[in-house]
């Protein structure tokens, strides 16, 4: 019986794998292909100006953000016969991985306001897409995990599946692109991916839920998540570290090629040696929770996530080579704490807030934390460009580089404050179920 549930565990687990390989690999190249150095060792030709190139994101980003909020709640309100979830995943998944593909194939070879119009539309479907498929598959967390050892468990195994699909992401993108071209990385990462995500469907069962006397209307249950102020803490702290997180994945190739000297394709071993690090210290990870709580745990994230960042102004001068390499890897355990400990925690501000309003709303408060978090990335990548047009990216001139590092460190930092406001613990939440009626969560 629990080798059956490990197993069905790590199938549901190892979907993050699948979505990590489209995020990481779209955020990774797709300015990077569109808007190229002009020298580079692939051969690119600039597709779209580097001043438009953040905009196709930001659009993109806003139609995933307002996405995020409808499709969690039809997620909680759906009642079919797959459940309420399982029928985003298996039916998104196909026109996500297309619409994944399509980046790589732009319509015309060379600059051209079209290649403007295209990325933009495909970049919207892709997250569109992504959504469907992500906050539902997200939400299901609280309902396989059946308590919060097993929970932290599922989560440090979402972890693992993430950084080895972010770096077959940056290791194998780069080294399809060398053997080949960015079309058959597109197709061939694009097909691993949906093979990954579609063993949820195939290995999940989910619990049936009868629908509810009062169904919680959108713009309701949109306001009830926005005013859980354990959630509105933990999500601006949260939203700070990714700020950070995807300027770095942006500027990452131009940093390896200009401040460092190496290709652009070495960027991918690069970050995929701090993932390695990752690796080694997840396993260890819930022991630290478990010790000190999930709250001191995400302190410790920011701290050292920001000091790091903030180090990254050396980079070709006074940090170079191997201390360079160092850094990087040293991010990794900051990155392992992220990649596990979030999720956790908005799964157990959504079983409060059930326990406590006798809705359940799971779906809600990813897709609200969707919302914000996805803008907020797309105003980093309309930053990050911005940045390197208004301070320089070239070996002459490249303030712009430098920068990125310590604007998203000290945010990072910044992040510390509303972490500490966070005040759900989880020995309150165990509490509250002993004093509920006996029900599954």
């Amino acid at each position: 019986m629990r080798t059956n549930r490990n197993t069905v565990l790590w199938m549901y687990a190892l979907g993050y794998f699948g979505i990590s390989i489209f995020t990481q690999t779209t955020v990774k190249w797709y300015q990077y292909f569109y808007a190229p150095p002009d020298v580079n060792v692939s051969g690119l030709r600039v597709l779209i100006p580097l001043s438009l190139i953040g905009i196709t994101m930001v659009v993109a980003r806003i139609f995933d953000g307002l996405a995020d909020p409808i499709v969690a709640h039809l997620s909680d309100n759906c009642r079919s016969r797959l459940g309420r979830r399982i029928p985003f995943i298996l039916y998104g998944s196909v026109p996500l991985t297309l619409s994944f593909i399509a980046i790589w194939f732009p319509p015309v070879n060379g600059e051209s306001i079209w290649n403007f119009v295209y990325l933009t539309v495909v970049l919207v479907l892709f997250f569109i897409f992504f959504t469907v498929v992500v906050a539902p598959y997200l939400a299901l967390i609280g309902e396989v995990s059946e308590n919060r050892v097993e929970r932290i468990k599922l989560t440090t195994m979402q972890g693992v599946t993430q950084v080895l699909g972010v770096m077959v992401a940056e290791v194998g993108s780069g080294a399809i692109i060398h053997m080949s071209n960015f079309k058959v990385m597109g197709i061939s990462l694009g097909l691993v991916s949906l093979i990954t995500i579609m063993l949820t469907p195939l290995f999940v069962r989910e619990e049936k839920i009868a629908p509810s006397e009062e169904q919680v209307g959108m713009i309701s249950s949109i306001k009830m998540t926005l005013n859980n102020s354990y959630f509105i803490n933990y999500l601006v702290s949260y939203l700070m570290i990714w700020f950070g997180i995807n300027s770095l994945t942006i500027a990452m190739p131009y940093i390896t090629e200009i401040l460092l000297g190496e290709t652009a394709e070495m960027s991918g071993f690069l970050i995929a040696g701090a993932f390695v690090v990752t690796i080694v210290v997840s396993p260890f990870i819930p022991k630290l929770v478990i010790k000190l709580g999930k709250k001191r745990v995400m302190e410790l994230t920011h701290l050292v996530l920001g000091v790091i960042l903030c180090s990254m102004f050396l980079f070709g001068t006074l940090i170079n080579g191997w201390a360079a390499y160092i850094l990087i890897f040293a991010a990794g355990i900051p990155l392992a704490i992220t990649f596990i400990v979030p999720n956790a925690m908005v799964a157990d501000i959504a079983e409060w807030d059930g326990l406590v309003t006798g809705q359940r709303r799971e779906g809600m408060f990813f897709g609200a934390q969707g919302l914000i978090i996805k803008i907020v990335i797309g105003i980093s990548s309309l930053v990050t460009p911005f940045i390197f047009d208004i301070f320089g990216y070239t070996k002459d001139n490249p303030l712009g580089l430098k920068l990125i590092g310590p604007i998203a460190g000290i945010i990072a930092l910044a992040g510390i404050f509303f972490i500490r406001r966070y005040g759900l613990t989880e020995q309150q939440l165990e509490d509250r179920k002993r004093l509920t009626s006996p029900q599954k969560y």
